[in-house]
């Protein structure tokens, strides 16, 4: 499963492999500008929550780490569930969370779309989405790919 991103200009692929229960298996982030030193520097984080992933480290522990972690490039994305990010990371983990994890985890660690934002702010819990396959939001797709782990 592939999505694009824009982050600050910096345009990047995040590629996420899942487990037959649709769980996140293991992550791939490719920024596109090639050889660059934040090229290597995502490509090593990915590695890393990739190995954590694969010995059940949660991806909650992933999120409450890297939300908000600043450094640039940062600011407007093209994704209108996170509009803005501190950095590509920072964007990286809280896509993964609006992708694979419940709303009441992302709740705890707030981590919310604008609307799930407004509707707490109105005082009424946010409502799960019943998609997010809209074209301006592709939710990743499941494909059975079976995933081996070795220790």
């Amino acid at each position: 499963m592939t999505r694009a991103f824009t982050v600050g200009g910096a345009y990047g692929f995040i590629i996420a492999s899942l487990h037959a229960d649709g769980s996140l298996a293991d992550i791939n982030l490719i920024m596109a500008k090639q050889g660059s030193t934040l090229r290597g520097m995502t490509e090593t984080v990915s590695s890393a929550i990739s190995t954590g992933l694969a010995h059940g480290v949660p991806l909650t522990t992933y999120v409450r780490q890297f939300a908000d972690l600043r450094f640039e490039p940062a600011g407007m994305t093209d994704d209108p569930e996170i509009p803005r990010a501190l950095s590509i990371i920072d964007y990286v983990v809280r896509r993964l969370a609006l992708d694979f994890l419940p709303v009441e985890d992302r709740t705890a660690l707030g981590v919310l779309t604008p609307l799930e934002r407004a509707e707490l702010a109105a005082g009424s819990a946010p409502a799960p989405p019943a998609s997010s396959n809209t074209p301006e939001s592709p939710r990743f797709a499941p494909f059975d790919i079976p995933v081996q782990v070795s220790y």
